[in-house]
């Protein structure tokens, strides 16, 4: 066990101050050799490295030392879309420098490497290596999960962030498996479960826009995540307001108005999570000439890039969602009251990227 603290310690250490030196530098040269040291005191044929839950798993051996260098490399590695990474017999130093390089890298994929695999596990399959083409997924499972997390919002002020993790990461291996993104959409079930349903489906028609644009790793997680809590200030609205079953009335109304003021103030105080977090929150019901709300002392000609493509996934899931008070509309009728927006509403560009990636799929059943 000491001995596979110490490779996870001077792995990540090398890690950490990767972008410090350059790959020639003889400072990374000295930790990535002690990584290299220290890993082949445990490599037999092959050595593993695995992500369930939120637990490291070595060798099928559970790290339950939450320690520091185990909680970074579980980040770093959910934001890379990784789970599990194996290094065979053979592995050389060169190939260890370049997957410390690519982990510490923001927005870098992992290299491929004749003798370091990575890929995704999914422990709901019996067969212990899988990769992203066969992750299952559970909408209602992430629906619960972001259910339990606004309850703590909620109730305790405290914001789960593990949890918001894995849910991101869930979406992002399974929008890339369906070809038809809503089909990955969820249906709303029950009226008070909307608020939940409405953020995934936000969070998955945003990174599916971001990806589109070319957008990946560690800023379309950032998006994911920041898209999820977009509608956070909702959990500072009261409950009769958010929950009411008919259309709400105007001062009902300018309370609920206030909604993306209250998230932007809470995600602002939240220490571990994007910065884009409290900016699309505050910004997504600005339009993009300008107006909209809450529009307070904000230079609104700059709404930011992320907070309208979220803005295009809010309105589209919204208006696709049936409501008590109004039927569901269809895909394609959205799609020209977007295009008819564009300019006003939303961003133009955004808006003819949106309408293509969906056209090949909006004829086939959500």
């Amino acid at each position: 066990m000491a001995t596979l603290k110490n490779f996870i310690t001077t792995f990540m250490i090398a890690v950490s101050n990767c972008s410090l030196y350059t790959k020639e530098h003889e400072a990374f040269d000295e930790l990535a050799k002690n990584a290299f040291s220290a890993l082949n005191e445990l490599l037999g044929e092959s050595f593993e490295i695995m992500i369930i839950e939120n637990d490291l798993v070595i060798n099928k051996m559970p790290l339950r030392d939450a320690g520091i260098h185990n909680i970074n490399l579980i980040k770093r590695l959910k934001r890379k879309g990784v789970t599990r990474i194996d290094l065979f017999r053979g592995v050389t130093l060169s190939e260890l420098k370049q997957l410390i390089i690519d982990i510490s890298a923001p927005g870098k994929g992992l290299t491929s490497c004749p003798h370091i695999k990575t890929g995704i596990v999914d422990v709901s399959i019996s067969t212990p290596w899988m990769d992203s083409d066969s992750l299952t997924f559970s909408p209602s499972d992430n629906i619960e999960k972001l259910q339990k997390v606004f309850h703590a919002i909620s109730t305790s002020r405290q914001l789960p962030i593990t949890e918001l993790e894995e849910i991101v990461f869930h979406f992002i291996a399974t929008f890339r498996r369906e070809a038809n993104i809503l089909k990955v959409l969820s249906p709303v079930r029950t009226f008070s479960e909307y608020t939940y349903t409405h953020a995934t489906n936000v969070a998955v028609l945003s990174m599916f826009q971001a990806e589109s644009l070319g957008i990946k790793d560690e800023l379309l997680h950032d998006i994911g995540l920041s898209a999820l809590l977009h509608d956070t200030g909702k959990m500072f609205v009261p409950k009769e307001i958010l929950e009411k079953a008919g259309s709400l009335d105007d001062k009902e109304f300018a309370e609920m108005k206030k909604h993306p003021l209250h998230g932007a103030r809470y995600l602002a105080k939240m220490h571990d999570i994007p910065k884009l977090a409290p900016v699309i929150a505050f910004e997504h019901h600005l339009k993009y000439d300008g107006s909209g709300y809450p529009g307070l002392c904000v230079d609104r000609k700059k709404q930011h890039i992320c907070s309208q493509i979220v803005a295009v996934s809010d309105f589209f899931d919204a208006l696709r969602s049936h409501r008590p008070y109004r039927e569901s509309i269809d895909a394609k009728t959205i799609l020209v009251m977007m295009k008819k927006s564009a300019g006003i509403d939303f961003n133009p560009f955004l808006v003819d990227n949106f309408i293509r990636i969906l056209q090949p799929v909006i004829s086939e059943p959500a």
